[in-house]
């Protein structure tokens, strides 16, 4: 990347934080609370067996079950042309469950179910940053321009759709997915900047 593009992805992951904490302190206020509320009414009451089985489909692809095993395969590909790259892969993976969960943890807020850690959601974050590591290996690979925007415009409607899936099934409010989206975006540029690090060798070491 160029320092432009860098600089560019810097103030990206600074914007999506402040904007993260933003939501997060939102949810605090009556009038989002009853937002949350409003939006959860409406998606169910949307509900319908032909999207029964759709909207499970789209959980499961926003699951650690499903990204994962893919995530694995996408490192094992990546292996064979570019090992320290393929590395950060496995630390990118690493680092976005481990900070998923700590702020999970530190934040606490309830679910629609009442059971706790609901935001950010997981499944959103999850599927931001998978698409967006698929996307960038895709650049610096230099696949057809037209895979890496098929790849990222799939990426973005599976997105958007595991979002809608986890109010669907009751699993988040509004704000929880709101909150994946902007710590996902953040996650993702960070990500973007971390490997793309690892492109840059070290005096005297070579890739394998």
């Amino acid at each position: 990347m160029t320092r432009p593009q860098r600089g560019a992805l810097w103030m990206t992951a600074a914007g999506a934080s402040v904007v993260f904490l933003i939501v997060l302190i939102a949810t605090l206020h009556p009038a989002i609370t009853a937002l949350d509320q409003s939006t959860g009414d409406a998606v169910r009451a949307g509900r319908h067996p032909l999207l029964h089985a759709p909207m499970k489909t789209l959980n499961l692809l926003g699951s650690g079950d499903v990204q994962l095993p893919l995530g694995a395969l996408v490192c094992a590909v990546t292996w064979r042309r570019q090992r320290r790259l393929a590395g950060s892969v496995v630390v990118v993976s690493l680092a976005t469950v481990a900070g998923v969960a700590m702020l999970k943890w530190l934040i606490g807020k309830p679910r629609p179910k009442l059971s706790a850690y609901g935001f950010p959601s997981g499944h959103v974050v999850g599927t931001l940053v998978f698409f967006g590591v698929l996307v960038y290996l895709l650049w610096v690979f230099a696949v057809a321009r037209r895979w890496q925007v098929l790849v990222a415009i799939s990426g973005a409607a599976i997105t958007f759709g595991v979002a809608y899936g986890r109010l669907y099934v009751n699993a988040h409010w509004l704000t929880d997915v709101m909150g994946g989206m902007t710590a996902g975006i953040a996650a993702t540029t960070l990500a973007w900047l971390f490997m793309d690090a690892q492109l840059s060798p070290k005096p005297g070491v070579t890739s394998g």
